[in-house]
């Protein structure tokens, strides 16, 4: 009896041992039990990027050539005789990295956005913005390009926000102002407050030419690209700024009035460009007559820009990106350019612009410009 007791004991020290379940009435669970359905693996959802297009302005590289099947993709969509546009080359940069990234990569009519298609993209990056609307199309295209962003459920690079904080440029330049960043001496003119108040409007005008004793002004509408809308006044006379005012397009909404410094037209304007807070490259951009402008690099790379000035002026820049990290937003890419003199210093740049969403240029390197940014773009979306 005793040896039986102590063999039911063992067996069941064994099984438990063998991690087999038994249960009080002698009742015991089969070792083979049932296998475990084996779940599919969730296939990961393709981000789709949306890219906005429009320009039609080609430029050439080696890089283009070295290139051609990554581009071949742009002979559908655009022609591609006179060269690659910067925004169309960003698209194609982008497309090339699909399988990479585990994206899709579709091009935007940046001159009409379409909501609904806009809506099947998970976000937007804006090559093509506002500014090129107002331009060629007036204030209800770009009324149309900014709705339709403020609309989609896409998330946007850069966002609306920041656009029209920058497309606005009294609000950029105040904000530098406030900084303490060395910027041109500028009036702002609302062209409804002219409309309602002339008088008001030109004393005001009068005044700001008349305490700084400026002799030559510009003035220039707040939204422009490729120097369209500036008028230049060798002789600041207040009736022939009437007569601007009077007859400029009121879609231009708000003027800008600054004096004309010589120094900035006789001098490099010094152009950087920044990816992620980065400094990529900079290059020197004068104009030589109507329509043709000279460009050029730092003196180290074959250039005649002074490097000491190009380091000057990329410092600013690094701590302006920062500012704007730190009040605004992050941003993908970003240009500030500066202008010379302050005070008539050569070696005191001032800020010219901020772009957010800027023309790029073609530098001297065998891996240009947009094939860096085309990684980030992809890397923001995939977050």
């Amino acid at each position: 009896m005793i040896v039986f007791l102590n063999n039911i004991y063992l067996y069941i020290y064994m099984a438990a041992d063998k991690n087999i379940s038994t249960l009080i009435g002698g009742r015991k669970k089969s070792r083979q039990s049932k296998k475990k359905t084996q779940r599919k693996p969730k296939t990961k959802k393709i981000r789709r990027i949306g890219i906005t297009v429009g320009s039609d302005n080609g430029e050439k590289h080696p890089y283009f050539e070295k290139n051609k099947e990554k581009y071949s993709i742009l002979d559908d969509l655009i022609d591609t005789s006179n060269g690659y546009p910067y925004d169309y080359a960003v698209y194609a940069e982008c497309k090339a990295l699909e399988k990479k990234y585990n994206v899709e990569v579709i091009p935007l009519d940046g001159f009409n956005l379409d909501l609904k298609l806009c809506n099947t993209c998970d976000c937007i990056f804006c090559v093509i913005e506002g500014t090129y609307n107002y331009m060629y199309y007036g204030d209800k295209e770009f009324n149309h390009y900014i709705n339709t962003l403020k609309k989609t459920t896409a998330n946007v690079y850069p966002s609306v926000k920041m656009q029209e904080f920058i497309l606005y440029k009294n609000r950029y330049m105040k904000y530098l102002n406030k900084k303490s960043y060395d910027i041109i001496d500028t009036e702002y003119i609302s062209l409804k407050t002219y409309k309602d108040d002339k008088t008001r409007t030109l004393d005001r005008i009068k005044k700001f030419i008349d305490k700084n004793n400026y002799k030559e002004i510009i003035i220039k509408p707040e939204i422009y690209g490729n120097s369209s809308g500036i008028k230049i006044y060798k002789n600041s006379n207040i009736n022939m700024i009437k007569k601007y005012l009077d007859k400029v397009k009121y879609d231009y909404k708000n003027l800008l009035l600054q004096p004309l410094i010589s120094d900035f037209v006789k001098n490099w304007e010094i152009k950087t460009y920044w990816i992620n807070g980065k400094h990529i490259f900079s290059y020197g951009h004068k104009k030589i007559s109507d329509g043709r402008y000279e460009l050029t690099r730092s003196k180290s790379m074959g250039g005649k820009l002074d490097d000491k000035l190009v380091l000057k002026v990329v410092k600013i820049g690094k701590q302006v990106i920062k500012d704007l990290f730190k009040d605004k937003e992050s941003l993908i890419q970003c240009r500030i350019d500066f202008g010379c003199c302050v005070e008539g210093d050569k070696d005191k740049y001032f800020i010219n612009e901020v772009e957010v969403c800027p023309a790029l240029a073609l530098e001297d390197s065998k891996t240009p410009y947009y094939h860096l940014l085309a990684k980030e773009i992809i890397k923001k979306c995939c977050e």
